[in-house]
């Protein structure tokens, strides 16, 4: 066979790019070569404050980046040296204005380094001077005064970057509770002396023109009559501006329920007469409810609740509910009526009527009662009420009926700081109650009962990981005899608001057939540790005690049904769902059974 010379010439050619091919495959079949990569840890060394370590860690983002490997030791120094100036900004923010930093970096083997942030904080800087010059056009320049206090800040607080610019707005806020809210934050000067170690700051402020309140707009009403914004508003046309009126008002429009949205917001500027018109803009919630519940307890058997709410009746509020329960030891109806801000403004009428069926161990009784009473809120925390009513009841003891009638007037006082209804964990509640039942129809028993509760709540970590809660509760009826007092009106306890290791009304004086009698005074007290183990759980831990006194002053300490149990909760968006399991400590034998179960909603107090 013969080839020509360009034959042969191409034949070569295409040989060679095939060997050169072929030679290369196998370096293309390899697997790639792993890219160098320096693992690292990072620690920070000179700083005792363990918060502050955390700090400085954290906006180094070093931790952060680490995900991202880096491929030599000298990349991972370059990233270091980034780092720095952050660490440097933070340090002055916390008050470490001398403060100096370096960083070394250790090889521990080819992939993995240890980055040691060195860190000298040096002495804390603090407050010595916060001046404030006004430049409203038309006034001369000079020094304003306003304490301290109002500023959120002292000479001598540590000059940390936050307080002040807390203190900024803390003093715009105070300027528009004085008449200025269109105040404006003008140049900042911070000098920082380091010999003397202190800070002085001097801002310029534009406080604008002194106002007054100006119309007061409405909008987004549909149910809710304009009257009940008007009861609302904090302010009166005309009178000089006051910014804490308008979150006062905002404040109140929200408790009263009617409102999922309350913005209230001032114009942002004034008009010709030196006012400022104000809108209230509001997004109504639904005015109509309805629910059910329920308990169960081992003595006192299950009890079933349904209630119907509607929480604007006539457009001004009005809250009507009505509410059924059903179980083995009561039944009944309840009602009640509330007209708010009669009169004044946190001041309510309300008018509460019941029709009950109780079957307890010891007597039976039938009764209807309606009480009108005032109700008033002195303050956030303290509130009282006064009131007149009519109670008949029909009682069975001992194979004897008998009808009681009386007029009541029943007096309370409250205070409360707890921060939480259903689930507190901090602060507390007083109530305290004192009701004269006058008989009146035939009914020739009269008698004052007077009843003090105490709740305490004491949080041992944050988000009431751990809290301990602790009750106390005495009550005295003056006037009658024991047995001169209607039987489903007498103190009893035990139970599931009461001591949790008892049946219900089982401590205190029994009958021949180990049936509750009841008194006229008692005592009762325990403590509970609550602990939120992990998402919506929680266990508690509880001891209580409780006695129960044919005399009209409890004997202390004496005659006390001691019990202790554990129980589970779990926390939802309306309570913790709770199970309790209680023993009597000092058990009578034939009269207390060995435990009890109980499971409802809500914390036990």
């Amino acid at each position: 066979m013969y080839f020509g010379h360009r034959s042969m010439t191409i034949f070569g050619r295409a040989w060679a790019l095939v060997v050169t091919i072929l030679a290369a495959f196998p370096l293309a079949a390899q697997p790639a070569a792993v890219a160098a990569r320096v693992d690292y840890t990072v620690e920070v060394v000179g700083v005792e404050d363990s918060g502050l370590k955390d700090s400085i860690v954290a906006a180094s983002q070093l931790l952060e980046d680490s995900r991202r490997p880096v491929p030599s030791i000298r990349a991972l120094r370059r990233r270091v040296e980034t780092v720095l100036p952050r660490i440097s900004a933070l340090l002055r923010a916390r008050g470490y204005y001398a403060a100096t930093q370096d960083f070394d970096i250790e090889r521990k083997s080819e992939t993995i380094a240890v980055v040691s942030i060195k860190i000298d904080p040096g002495p804390l800087y603090r407050i010595e001077r916060y001046e404030i010059l006004p430049t409203t056009p038309g006034e001369p320049r000079r020094s304003l005064d306003v304490p301290f206090a109002t500023l959120g800040l002292a000479p001598g607080d540590i000059a940390r970057s936050e307080i002040v610019a807390a203190a900024d707005a803390n003093l715009l806020a105070a300027l528009g509770r004085q008449a200025y809210p269109l105040a404006r934050i003008g140049d900042r000067k911070i000098v920082v002396d380091h010999e003397t170690r202190t800070m002085s700051v001097r801002i310029s402020v534009a406080t604008g023109p002194a106002v007054r309140f100006g119309e007061t707009r409405t909008e987004g009403l549909s149910a809710v009559r304009p009257g009940l914004i008007a009861r609302h508003v904090a302010w009166v046309r005309g009178v000089p501006f006051d910014s804490a009126a308008l979150e006062k008002t905002r404040k109140k429009l929200r408790q009263t329920g009617l409102f999922s949205s309350v913005i209230v917001r001032h114009a942002e500027k004034e008009d010709r007469q030196g006012e400022l018109d104000v809108t209230i803009s509001v997004i109504e919630r639904a005015h109509r409810s309805i629910g059910a519940g329920g308990s169960f307890s081992t003595t006192e058997g299950p009890l079933g609740k349904l209630f119907w709410e509607h929480r604007n009746l006539w457009g001004h509020g009005e809250r009507l509910r009505i509410r059924g329960e059903v179980g083995s030891i009561r039944q009944g109806v309840f009602g009640d009526l509330r007209l708010s801000d009669v009169g004044s403004l946190d001041q309510d009428i309300v008018l509460d009527t019941r029709a009950t069926k109780e079957q307890p161990d010891g007597f039976t009784s039938v009764e209807t009662v309606a009480t009108l009473r005032l109700e008033r809120r002195f303050s956030e925390i303290y509130a009282g009420s006064a009131g007149i009513g009519f109670d008949r009841s029909n009682v069975e003891e001992n194979d004897t009926d008998r009808n009681f009638t009386f007029l009541t007037l029943p007096l309370s006082a409250r205070r409360d700081t707890s921060d939480d209804l259903l689930d507190p964990g901090r602060g507390g509640r007083d109530t305290l109650t004192l009701t004269p039942n006058i008989g009146i129809l035939g009914t020739d028993s009269t008698f004052v009962a007077a009843r003090l509760f105490d709740t305490v709540y004491l949080p041992l970590m944050a988000k009431k990981k751990l809290v301990v809660a602790g009750w106390a509760r005495i009550g005295t009826i003056l006037g009658e005899r024991t047995l001169g007092i209607p039987a489903n009106k007498r103190l009893y306890s035990g139970g599931s608001g009461s001591v949790r290791g008892y049946a219900l009304n089982s401590i205190g004086p029994l009958d021949a057939q180990n049936d509750p009698v009841g008194g006229r005074s008692s005592t009762e007290f325990g403590a509970e540790l609550r602990w939120r183990v992990s998402g919506p759980f929680g266990l508690v831990a509880f001891a209580e005690a409780g006695g129960v006194y044919d005399d009209r002053i409890p004997d202390w300490g004496q005659d006390l049904q001691w019990g202790a149990g554990l129980g589970a909760r779990y926390l939802t968006a309306i309570g913790p769902i709770r199970l309790d399991v209680a023993i009597p400590i000092n058990r009578r034998n034939a009269v207390d059974d060995a435990f009890q179960i109980l499971v409802s909603l809500g914390q036990a107090f």
